[in-house]
């Protein structure tokens, strides 16, 4: 059998729930509502669960690796004839988000509210509430900086989506045409929110928790007509 064969019946079947099961009965600390997605192309060292915890909330996505172990050291044991030891606590901390292809070292401590952008590699301690990325991963900047830039970033994609729809479809698009941005257009009320068809998908997240917060919150464009107005789309 190739190794590719051998890759390919190793990861087939697992799923995110299947994964975690299999590392909490092996001792590792993983909290609520963990999301591996696309769970065949991750990789999570299971040699000794227990050096292993993940908080509540954070989300892992495809191609991600994240290692307790290092056996990089049998290098130095056929050179120097010593056996040394290997293998240190691995922590992700709770509301973390894992961009793509992310390598998580052994040792790595990672605080609460963490991004960690796409293919960085990440060891040593990271602060809570922070965005991180690169190789070695660094502190890009604060959470509340990354707030407020993606907050103003989204009325731009929001508004650039809306046209490319109308361009593609030949239609102006629905409410529910763009869910994604649903936060941004819909007016705090339960019945124009099921006007607009919009959906609450919030996977890994307590949905209600969601509802109750998106209607402490005011839109920035009144209602969708007025998002469409602005995006230069009109009925």
């Amino acid at each position: 059998m190739s190794v590719l064969r051998k890759i390919e019946k190793h990861f087939k079947g697992n799923t995110s729930e299947k994964i975690l099961k299999k590392l909490r009965d092996g001792g590792a600390d993983i909290g609520k509502n963990v999301v591996i997605y696309t769970p065949d192309t991750v990789d999570i060292d299971d040699s000794r669960p227990y050096l292993l915890s993940i908080g509540d909330y954070t989300k892992i996505t495809r191609g991600t690796v994240i290692l307790t172990h290092d056996y990089s050291l049998s290098v130095l044991r056929r050179v120097y004839g010593e056996w040394i030891g290997e293998g240190a606590y691995t922590k992700i901390g709770k509301n973390c988000f894992i961009g793509a292809n992310s390598i998580i070292l052994m040792g790595a401590q990672i605080g609460d509210n963490v991004v960690v952008g796409a293919g960085s590699v990440v060891h040593g301690s990271v602060p809570d509430n922070v965005v991180i990325a690169g190789n070695p991963a660094k502190i890009i900047c604060t959470l509340d900086d990354y707030h407020k830039k993606r907050t103003e970033r989204t009325k731009i994609e929001a508004v650039k989506c809306a046209q490319r729809f109308f361009d593609v479809y030949g239609r102006l698009p629905k409410p529910n045409d763009l869910n994604g941005f649903k936060f941004l257009f819909t007016p705090r009320d339960e019945k124009v929110v099921n006007d607009y068809g919009i959906v609450f998908q919030c996977t890994g997240d307590e949905t209600s928790e969601v509802i109750d917060e998106f209607y402490k919150t005011e839109p920035i464009w009144k209602d969708f007509d007025d998002f469409l107005k602005d995006s230069g789309l009109t009925k």
